[in-house]
C-alpha cells in the first residue's frame, strides 16, 4: 500500500507540474471507451494528446499512464474512469484533476457491486463534482434520462441525437454496411454539416457527438472535426462490422448492458435482409438479472428473424420473453457456444443478405 500510494502521489505531482495540460475525464456506465477513442481521434488533429490505453480506467491504470507515458509535449490527457462502487470516480479525479468531464451514460451496470441505481448515479456524478471544483466544464449526454433529470449548478454543455434543444445535436442518421452518415449544426457559422463515420449504431453517434462538443469547445474547426470523424476506427467487439460474403457480422460482444443491448438490436433492425441475433443474455445484474433478460427476450422478438440463445444461465428468462411475443419457436435455437451458431447460419447457405449480431459474449468464468 505504501509503494502504491507513492506511485499515485508521483502521478499527482506530474499533473500538478504540467500547467499547460488539460485533463478530460470520461466516465459512464457504458460508452466511455468509445467516447474516449473518438475524443482522441478528433483532438489529435490539433493537439498533442494522450489517452489511457485499453481499459486502464482504475487508480493504478491512470497512475501508470501518467508516470510512464505523459510527456511535456502533451496538452490534452483523456482519462477513462471506471468504477464498481461509490467513491471510486472521486479517487480517480484526485489523481488526474480533470478540468473537463464527459458523462456518457448512467444505467444498471454492475448492480451486483453498486447495489442500487442511486449509488451508480451518485458515483458517476463524482466527475461533475471534481470538474466544478477545478472551475471546468462538464459535457452531459442528454439522451440518458438519469443524466437529463439531474440538477447541476455548474458550467455544463449538453449533447445527444434528434433533440434540437441541446447544445450539440446530431440528426438525420442513415446507416448501411459501410457505416453511418448524420448531420450537425456548425455553431460558428450556423451551417448544417453532413458527417460520415465507419461506425454504426445510434449510441456511437451519441458518443461521437459528445466528442464533437468537446472538440468544438476547445476550438477545433468543424472542417477538421469532419475529417477525423470519418477516420475513427471501430473499438474491437463494440458494434464492429465484419463482412463475410453475403453475411455481415456485427460483433458487439464486449460486456453488454440492458440499454446498450437494446440499442444494438435497434442497429440490427436498420439492416436489410435477414436479421439474426446470437446472445447469452445479460450478466452482472444481481437480483434484477432475470427481469432484464426477460425484457431483452421480448425486445429481440420484435426485430430478429432468428434467435440463437447461448448457454444456460439466462436461457429460461429470455425464452419466456420471446414466447410472450408469440414468436415462432422453430426460429429459436439453443447452442453452447457463439461459434456453433455462426457455423449453423453459414450452413443454411441463405441467398439473401444476412446480418448477424453477436451480442455480449460471456467471459470465461461464466458457464457456457
Amino acid at each position: 500500500n505504501s509503494i502504491r500510494l507513492g506511485f499515485i502521489n508521483d502521478a499527482r505531482r506530474i499533473v500538478k507540474e504540467s500547467p499547460s495540460l488539460d485533463v478530460i475525464g470520461v466516465t459512464g456506465s457504458y460508452g466511455k471507451t468509445s467516447t474516449k477513442h473518438a475524443l482522441n481521434a478528433i483532438l489529435s488533429e490539433q493537439f498533442n494528446t494522450l489517452m489511457t490505453p485499453e481499459s486502464y480506467n482504475t487508480p493504478m491504470g491512470i497512475t501508470i499512464t501518467i508516470r510512464n507515458y505523459l510527456k511535456p509535449i502533451h496538452s490534452k490527457f483523456i482519462a477513462e474512469m471506471g468504477a464498481y462502487k461509490v467513491g471510486e470516480i472521486n479517487e480517480l479525479c484526485e489523481i488526474a484533476y480533470p478540468k473537463y468531464g464527459v458523462l456518457t451514460s448512467v444505467g444498471p451496470q454492475h448492480l451486483e457491486s453498486f447495489k442500487s441505481i442511486e449509488n451508480i448515479i451518485k458515483t458517476k456524478f463524482e466527475l461533475a463534482d471534481s470538474v466544478k471544483q477545478n472551475n471546468g466544464t462538464i459535457f452531459l449526454n442528454y439522451d440518458n434520462n438519469y443524466i437529463k433529470n439531474k440538477e447541476l449548478d455548474m458550467n455544463k454543455i449538453t449533447y445527444g441525437v434528434n433533440d434540437k434543444h441541446l447544445d450539440y445535436n446530431s440528426y438525420e442518421l442513415e446507416s448501411s454496411n459501410k457505416g453511418l452518415k448524420f448531420k450537425i449544426l456548425d455553431k460558428k457559422t450556423n451551417e448544417e454539416k453532413e458527417l460520415k463515420t465507419k461506425l454504426i449504431g445510434r449510441h456511437n453517434i451519441v458518443n461521437i457527438t459528445g466528442a464533437i462538443a468537446v472538440a468544438d469547445y476547445l476550438k477545433v474547426p468543424m472542417k477538421k472535426i469532419a475529417v477525423k470523424v470519418r477516420e475513427i476506427q471501430n473499438v474491437k467487439h463494440r458494434l464492429e462490422l465484419l463482412p463475410k460474403g453475403n453475411i455481415t457480422i456485427i460483433d458487439d460482444s464486449y460486456n453488454a448492458n440492458p440499454i446498450s443491448s437494446k440499442s444494438a438490436v435497434d442497429t440490427l433492425g436498420e439492416f436489410k435482409g435477414i436479421k439474426i441475433i446470437v446472445t447469452p443474455g445479460l450478466i452482472e445484474l444481481g437480483k434484477e438479472q432475470e427481469k432484464y433478460n426477460y425484457e431483452f427476450g421480448k425486445y429481440m422478438a420484435d426485430i430478429c428473424d432468428y434467435i440463437f440463445l447461448v448457454g444456460t444461465d439466462n436461457y429460461e428468462a429470455m425464452l419466456k420473453g420471446i414466447k410472450e411475443k408469440n414468436y415462432d419457436e422453430q426460429k429459436v435455437f439453443k447452442v453452447n457456444l457463439p461459434q456453433e451458431a455462426v457455423s449453423q447460419i453459414i450452413s443454411w447457405n441463405l441467398k439473401e443478405e444476412v446480418t448477424v449480431l453477436l451480442e455480449n459474449d460471456l467471459p470465461d468464468n461464466y458457464n457456457l
